[in-house]
């Protein structure tokens, strides 16, 4: 490395570590997690906080933490890999995979779901479902029956879809969606297992890259995992923090908070994880062909379309939302459950990725007092920022 470009890497370590220092502190979580890239290569780590408030336990650089809607990109890259290889056909109804296990199958295709095009309404404050997960809906007179312990199945969430709306003609951000990708991977691929193997080893064997080890990114809901998960919380407005799950004492990784059956958030791992998985999709050409790559970064007209989203981003692709931050224009997905938050993407230009993961959930934004923005959104913008004052 030349001496001009090593002194350009220290003056960006150094501001970053300073961004980091008052993005982090200033934030509503006990913990932060942070890694930049920049073509391949680890530019920077950083961790703040606390991942266990009672324990008084530290953020580690492997510390694990729920990735949540970030997931929704991972597995759209997976689902992409899978039409890449014959197995998936995005352009055919579901009902080739599903038959009529839920309704709207002869009118969906799996592209429509990546694209978040399907029109599925919300499934998590249906009557069905609503009792089972650990906040039950505003309004609900059902008790919560909440188990922390108990696996979800798919028998369990099928019967809280309801008939699409409009599928393919709007965009509209759907969980219900990708919990359903979910579903039609592990349907092509022939089960439950055959789905998880096909997509652990997606993720952990880039092509011409070093492997990404499960301790950085996963869907198992592991004894390993659970040593190294952080707690995560919601921020009270005394200041203080409520375990987001401290009241049901679950005996390992609860079984909402990441994996099977929730496509809308199957995956946990580090920051580095996550930063290595992005800049192997997006930089490096690791893990799917540039046509599959450029629709995942393309916004579909229909998402250019949607006043609420554009007044946020600049639009949708397949699992990736595309959003102009510091003048430049980065590709990933946000992230929001289970005390957990998290925000990683990608300037394409430049070959820079950040992500930044916290346990902790929202703030008020100081910038945008009339929008919420999550613990890890408001570091990730000024890590982010820090990145664009000058070349990685």
């Amino acid at each position: 490395m030349s001496t001009e470009l090593a002194s350009a890497r220290d003056e960006l370590s150094a501001r970053l570590d300073a961004t980091f220092r008052r993005a982090a502190g200033a934030t509503a979580a006990p913990g932060v997690q942070a890694a930049v890239m920049h073509q391949g290569a680890v530019v920077w780590t950083g961790t703040h906080g606390l991942a266990d408030v009672a324990a008084r336990r530290p953020v580690a650089d492997d510390t694990m933490f729920c990735l949540a809607s970030f997931g929704k990109l991972v597995i759209a890259a997976a689902a992409l890999r899978q039409a890449e290889c014959g197995v998936l056909d995005l352009d055919a109804p579901l009902a080739t995979y599903l038959g009529d296990e839920v309704p709207g199958t002869a009118r969906v295709t799996t592209r429509m779901l990546v694209t978040q095009t399907a029109g599925y309404p919300d499934i998590y404050t249906t009557p069905e479902l609503a009792p089972l997960l650990p906040h039950v809906a505003p309004g609900s007179t059902t008790p919560s029956s909440y188990d922390p312990d108990r696996p979800f199945t798919w028998a369990m969430v099928a019967p809280a879809f309801r008939e699409p709306v409009a599928p393919g003609r709007s965009w509209a951000y759907s969980n219900a969606g990708y919990v359903l990708l979910a579903r039609v991977l592990v349907r092509a691929l022939g089960g439950e297992d055959a789905m998880q193997d096909a997509c652990s080893a997606f993720i952990h064997r880039p092509v011409d890259s070093p492997p990404i080890p499960d301790d950085q990114l996963t869907l198992h809901r592991s004894v390993a995992a659970a040593a190294l998960l952080a707690r995560g919380y919601d921020p009270q407005p005394d200041g203080t923090f409520r375990d987001a799950y401290g009241a049901h004492h679950p005996s390992g990784v609860p079984t909402d908070l990441f994996g099977l059956p929730f496509g809308d958030g199957m995956f946990a791992g580090t920051a580095l994880g996550a930063a290595r998985f992005l800049d192997g999709l997006f930089v490096g050409a690791a893990f799917l062909h540039p046509e599959s790559v450029g629709e995942m970064t393309t916004p579909t007209p229909a998402s250019l379309a949607d006043a609420d989203l554009t007044r946020k981003a600049h639009g949708y692709g397949a699992g990736t939302m595309i959003e102009d931050v510091a003048g430049r224009r980065w590709h990933g997905h946000p992230g929001m459950y289970g005390g957990f938050s998290s925000n990683g993407a990608t300037d394409l230009a430049r070959g820079i990725t950040v992500v930044v993961l916290a346990n902790g959930t929202w703030l008020p934004s100081e910038e945008h007092p009339d929008r919420i923005e999550t613990a890890s959104e408001s570091v990730w913008r000024a890590l982010a920022t820090a990145c664009a004052q000058g070349e990685a």
